[in-house]
């Protein structure tokens, strides 16, 4: 059964990114080459974004709507006043833009979808804010990359000035928009228990629906040196998403040192889509933070990097770069939280480790041992291939097709 489906997101998904759309790029790839048909709602805020062609042979119809992620104190505050939502879903990243939702007003008096697909919690505001015009007989889904509720009260656990009227805030909108779509999609087992925890009146809502990883391009290199004398450290991720930005600091601020004093020689790239001025401010000649390019280029960071590191402390959600490092049989060191629906065993599948000195450790043990690399590296390896993209295109169409119920 072919299905008509619209999908709304944050970011344009394209072949090249890096981050979170490209898991939404393969859904849409993927499904379409299952029959089905899809239309795609996204913002463009770069002449790349505009130009480019990845998923044209994929979907019907492309709208793609002129953004601009810096909006003015004063737009945002009547914005506030006006639509009565957080701020936080009015501003930045992916935030309220009145072109995308004249543009998905006019999608439903043009067509009738089965489906829609808001990627991203943000873009749930515009199924909520409209709810009355989506047509009875349309399955509406929200699919939750991160729960902003959770991710909030992280940050002001570790030290933010976010206070609990804010948070109170978003929890509220947050929820709201939740409990008025059919479906809600988790990356995670651990994303569906934080939303249910919040609200026991979703569980029956929720599936979990895994990310993937293109098995076909990230791959070991075919000689890959396990022998070289290269100390190489990779970090990598879209630093417009908070947590990644995290992430690095915390690697300079808690483990770098103490690896340097086992392995002077070490060497740490800090690789991904925007760093900020707080990022770059780190650069030294053993740190580098640069742009990270396309695929091709994140892939060869990949290949020329001895160990991986995920030292992330904030947000929720699946990380799929660490599926990608694993795919090309790179051995990885991350905290509990980076490894949410990946389930790994530690020691064997990658060394998983909440405490400081403990992750600094196990950096060192693989930058100075060769076998343990190469053990880690292909066992990372076959875990990453059970969570080819194909598999989990084909998880999201049966919760597809099986409309609101």
């Amino acid at each position: 059964m072919s299905l008509d489906l619209l999908f709304l997101t944050k970011l344009l998904p394209t072949a090249g990114v890096i981050g979170g759309p490209i898991l939404i790029y393969h859904r849409i790839k993927n499904l379409y080459s299952m029959g089905h048909k899809i239309t795609l709602i996204a913002p463009a805020y770069t002449d790349e974004d505009r130009k480019d062609k990845s998923l044209v042979p994929f979907c019907e119809k492309i709208v793609r709507i002129d953004a601009v992620k810096d909006r003015p104190h004063d737009e945002v505050e009547a914005l506030y006043k006006r639509l009565n939502r957080p701020r936080f879903f009015l501003t930045g990243d992916g935030g309220f833009c009145q072109s995308i939702e004249d543009a998905f007003r006019l999608a439903l008096k043009e067509k009738h979808f089965d489906a829609i697909v808001a990627e991203y919690s943000m873009m749930g505001q515009y199924l909520e804010a409209n709810h009355g015009l989506i047509p009875t007989d349309t399955t509406t889904m929200i699919s939750v990359h991160e729960c902003y509720t959770k991710a909030f009260e992280l940050r002001a656990k570790k030290g933010e000035d976010i206070g609990e009227n804010t948070i109170q805030e978003i929890f509220n909108y947050e929820f709201k928009m939740y409990g008025t779509a059919d479906k809600i999609l988790t990356l995670t087992k651990e994303d569906a228990e934080i939303l249910v925890n919040y609200a026991l009146s979703l569980k029956k809502k929720i599936r979990v629906v895994p990310h993937g990883v293109d098995t076909k391009f990230f791959t070991s290199p075919t000689e890959k040196s396990w022998n070289r004398n290269t100390k190489n450290i990779l970090y990598l991720g879209n630093f417009e998403h908070y947590p990644n930005v995290d992430a690095v600091k915390n690697f300079i601020n808690h483990y770098w040192n103490r690896i340097l004093v086992e392995v002077p020689n070490a060497r740490f790239y800090a690789i991904g889509f925007n760093p900020p001025k707080e990022l770059l401010n780190l650069r030294r000649e053993n740190v580098i933070v640069q742009e990270g390019g396309d695929n091709k280029n994140v892939r060869r960071f990949y290949w020329n990097s001895d160990v991986f590191v995920a030292p992330i402390e904030l947000g929720t959600g699946f990380r799929g770069k660490l599926l990608e490092a694993m795919a090309c049989g790179l051995p990885v060191v991350a905290t509990s939280r980076a490894t949410f629906g990946i389930n790994p065993k530690n020691g064997r599948d990658m060394f998983v480790a909440d405490d400081h000195d403990v992750f600094s450790e196990y950096v060192v043990m693989l930058l100075k041992d060769v076998r343990l690399r190469k053990k880690i590296g292909n066992n990372a390896l076959a875990l990453a291939r059970k969570f080819d993209h194909r598999s989990a295109a084909h998880k999201l169409e049966q919760v597809l097709k099986e409309g609101k119920g």
